[in-house]
């Protein structure tokens, strides 16, 4: 596909690092020389430099033969100028970046009048992660599949758990409710799970299942615990808006302390119902005079990732059950993982991956689309959700038991969602056409469902 990502921000570079190992070309347009010299160097896709609502800028990006444009600057008004400018220049989708809570009631207004294929909210989908991972605190992160009918929780392995030195497959006996364990990292290999699998502890598991049996798997493990009642959260940025929106909504009692003092006018005017309080969420005394150790839960969301990495420690080691952190930088996720800070939010990995799966699904010309798609382990396996298809190409696929299914290396079918059923599946079950099928792997992406099978 012919690409044209307008802003080469966080986001931006994100996606044309992501996209052009994928074989797709990619034209990334920016203001700024020094950004594009930066991509120039480090990624195999095409700069340009200029503005990008620009009708000759985006010109001599050839827009009238792409497929997509994705426009992520800084600015929402302008990536909307540059979507319709795009459009009317023969760009056959658009994809706008649109963060202001001012719109975050009419996306679906401006999507049907500038004719926008795609609005993406990093904040919001941020604040969107948050939520599920407050709403279920004994995992790391929780993923939704088919329709929320599924959840994929992860979680790390404690030494007290009946999971040490079990096999898989005779712990898959003993379980009082159908899960399906995906994926494990134990140090720093991804493995995919076998019968003859035995845990370990500190390994880092997925599990999926349906919401009462994942809280059931927890249950046997020895692991209780009531939901988040009342949240503290460092720092008054967007993304905290939108998760105290979501947080009110579930009647959930949100704390924010934020040190700007203009910033707290603002969120007092926006949140009536919340607590605002003004100080330096790192201050430890300005933590134990808000009573941290009483919190349910703890989610630092400034704009620095030391700040947020400093004050999670502190509430960590006050006992607060659920620290949740926002990191930018990737290189840190590990730093931070071996602190025992597992709940990490990243906006611009969030919000590339829902790009990615929206790329791949036009990408798709088969109508065996990824309809869904998470990168998890640190972007070192997929999650990819499909609907089986009746075609030639699943032919040796459908009807036909999983046993008998020659699979791929380190492909793993996880679940299978028929007539809004949830099935679990074991070597006797098989695929039918319109099934549901989610699948994980670890040798790359797949676009096809019939890929996962070897050739």
């Amino acid at each position: 596909m012919k690409i044209v990502i307008v802003g080469s921000g966080k986001v931006g570079y994100t996606l044309a690092q992501q996209l052009s190992t994928e074989e797709h070309d990619i034209i990334l347009v920016d203001n700024d020389a020094d950004v594009l010299n930066h991509a120039d160097d480090t990624l195999d896709v095409m700069c340009i430099k200029g503005n990008g609502a620009s009708v000759e800028v985006l010109k001599s990006a050839n827009i009238g033969e792409a497929d997509l444009l994705i426009a992520v600057t800084d600015g929402d008004e302008l990536n909307m100028i540059c979507c319709v400018i795009g459009k009317k220049l023969g760009a056959k989708h658009t994809v706008a970046r649109i963060r202001n809570t001012d719109y975050s009631n009419e996306h679906k207004m401006l999507k049907q009048e500038l004719e926008l294929d795609m609005v993406i909210n990093p904040e919001m989908d941020a604040a969107d992660e948050i939520a599920r991972m407050l709403q279920f605190p004994l995992a790391t992160n929780v993923e939704t599949f088919a329709n929320d009918k599924l959840e994929m929780v992860e979680f790390r392995v404690f030494e007290s758990d009946l999971l040490i030195d079990a096999k898989l497959m005779d712990l898959t006996k003993k379980l009082p409710a159908k899960v399906l364990f995906c994926a494990v990292r134990r140090d720093g290999e991804i493995i995919i799970p076998k019968g003859s699998f035995t845990f370990r502890t500190d390994d880092l598991v997925y599990v999926i299942g349906e919401r009462g049996d994942i809280y059931n798997f927890f249950k046997f493990l020895g692991r209780t615990s009531h939901k988040a009642k009342n949240v503290t959260i460092i720092g008054g940025s967007r993304i905290a808006i939108y998760l105290t929106w979501l947080l009110e909504e579930v009647g959930m009692n949100v704390k924010i302390i934020e040190l700007d003092k203009d910033r707290c006018i603002l969120l007092n005017d926006v949140l009536s119902n919340t607590l605002i309080i003004r100080g330096d969420g790192t201050d430890q005394e300005v933590l134990v005079n808000e009573n941290i150790q009483s919190a349910d839960a703890f989610v630092a969301l400034t704009d620095r990732d030391e700040e947020n990495l400093i004050s999670s420690l502190y509430a960590h080691q006050c006992g607060v059950q659920k620290v949740v952190l926002k990191i930018n930088r990737q290189n840190y996720f590990p730093i931070v993982k071996k602190l025992g800070l597992d709940s990490i939010v990243s906006p611009k990995f969030t919000t590339a991956n829902n790009i990615l799966r929206y790329v791949r699904a036009l990408d798709n010309s088969q109508g065996i689309a990824v309809e869904k798609l998470y990168k998890i382990l640190d972007d070192e396996a997929e999650v990819a959700e499909f609907t089986a298809k009746s075609s030639a190409d699943l032919a040796n696929l459908l009807n036909t038991k999983l046993k008998d299914l020659k699979l791929k290396k380190d492909v793993l079918i996880a679940a299978i969602v028929r007539n809004k059923k949830i099935i679990i599946p074991y070597g006797n079950d098989c695929i039918r056409a319109d099934d549901k099928v989610i699948v994980v792997t670890k040798t790359g992406f797949i676009t096809d469902l019939s890929e996962i099978l070897e050739d």
